[in-house]
This record gives C-alpha cells, structure tokens and sequence, in this order.
C-alpha cells in the first residue's frame, strides 16, 4: 500500500501577482509558475494556486487547515501583516485555540494549536 507524504490544496486566484504579495507578506515562498499556475510554501506547508482570470466575485473557494505549534504567534505575525482578514482567536471547545484567515480571493485558511493548559 502507497503512503501518502505530504497534501496541497489548489487554490483559485483572479490575480497572480496579488496573490504572490498576499502570501509572500504571510511568510511564505511564492514561486509563480507558466501556465498560470504558483506555489506558495512555508515551513512545511506548501498550497497551489491556479489562475482563474474570470473568477466571480463571490463563490465556492477554497479551504485548508493548518496545525501549527503556536496559533498566538501566527495570529499576530499574520494580522501585522496586514493583508487579508484574520479573525480574533477563539475555543472552539474541543481543544484546540484557532483563528481564521481570508485572502483577496475569498480562499479560507483556518489555523490553529492545542489549547495550553493553565
């Protein structure tokens, strides 16, 4: 049986460039490849990105969580940066202290860590 190594949703975006600045202030690598077609990697992370000229305004977009040691810490560094949207931090009673955020395509990106406890 094969064993899966790593996963990458593809993400819609009407605006290669907008995209490239969007991710790389969140932190990431962005490469922009022919085709349109990019990539975006933080440690290790990686979400694609395909060029969708016509994308509506709204609409179906797409989603990923991201499990990461410290959500504080990337909420912070995250909405310093500036860009997209970022919910407040929030319990969402099951353990795990998470947050929310939106780039300019609508594309949702959840996060979060384990609940620490006192």
């Amino acid at each position: 049986m094969a064993t899966f190594t790593s996963i990458a949703p593809i993400f819609p975006t009407a605006d290669m460039d907008a995209m490239r600045a969007h991710y790389e202030a969140l932190g990431f690598a962005v490469q922009v490849h022919g085709g349109g077609y990019g990539t975006a990697a933080r440690d290790g992370v990686r979400l694609h990105f395909r060029h969708d000229p016509d994308l509506a305004p709204e609409g179906e977009r797409g989603a990923a969580y991201i499990a990461v040691d410290d959500a504080d810490a990337l909420h912070a560094e995250w909405t310093a940066a500036g860009v997209g949207e970022t919910s407040d931090l929030f319990d969402p009673g099951f353990g795990v202290w998470e947050a929310a955020h939106t780039d300019g395509d609508g594309n949702l990106l959840r996060f979060g860590s384990p609940v620490r406890s006192p």
